[in-house]
């Protein structure tokens, strides 16, 4: 499934993708793919002239998603084939073009609420409509290390479960004491896949 997955991020036509991004894919794929850990440092994040994720599914290789588009908030990352992740405050909230996707419908924007927060959610491959998503948070502080330098981050710690079909788990949030922004995540999207482990490259 992994395997089939990144088969999708990166061997696809790229016909209809930006020509930043199709400029940055080129000069970066042959170092990405393939490798279980790659880090970004701050000589490739000056090659890019947009914003990008690094994103992993499990133990998959890293794949690199162009910023796209913004809108309400929500961000628009592309990769390969159309591959989308959409996020809201750091956290995806829907997907397209992944062998699984997840869709939050009206999704909360809050990671400070002290009681739980209920969200509905469509699951696809297989299909799950208006499922119920209970969410929780918990948040503490500590420090991530990100290109080359310690950063002061909240750690949110998010548990959330969809009774109907039993799955349950946590995603993990790191969150920017300075600036609220997300600076990484891990992130369950769907029964179906491993953890999403993202990290966010913003330019200015």
């Amino acid at each position: 499934m992994i395997r089939v997955l990144f088969v999708l991020l990166f061997l696809s036509s790229c016909g209809n993708l930006p020509i930043t991004y199709l400029q940055n894919f080129s000069s970066v794929n042959s170092v990405v793919f393939g490798f279980p850990e790659y880090e970004i440092t701050e000589d490739l994040l000056n090659e890019y002239e947009n914003s990008f994720m690094k994103v992993r599914f499990g133990r998959g290789p890293h794949a690199i998603l162009i910023l796209a588009f913004v809108e309400d908030d929500v961000y628009e990352w592309v990769g390969a084939d159309n591959v989308k992740i959409f996020t809201l405050n750091g956290r995806i909230i829907k997907t397209v073009g992944l062998t699984n996707n997840i869709e939050i419908l009206k999704p909360s924007n809050n990671f400070s609420s002290s009681s739980d927060v209920y969200e509905t959610v469509n699951l696809y491959n297989p299909d799950l409509f208006y499922a119920t998503l209970n969410r929780s948070i918990n948040t503490r502080e500590t420090t991530i290390k990100k290109l080359g330098r310690k950063i002061s981050v909240n750690r949110i710690e998010e548990r959330f479960q969809i009774e109907t079909i039993g799955w349950k788990g946590v995603n993990i949030y790191y969150q920017n004491t300075s600036s609220d922004q997300i600076e990484s995540l891990e992130q369950n999207i769907h029964p179906m896949l491993p953890v999403a482990k993202i990290e966010y490259y913003f330019k200015y």
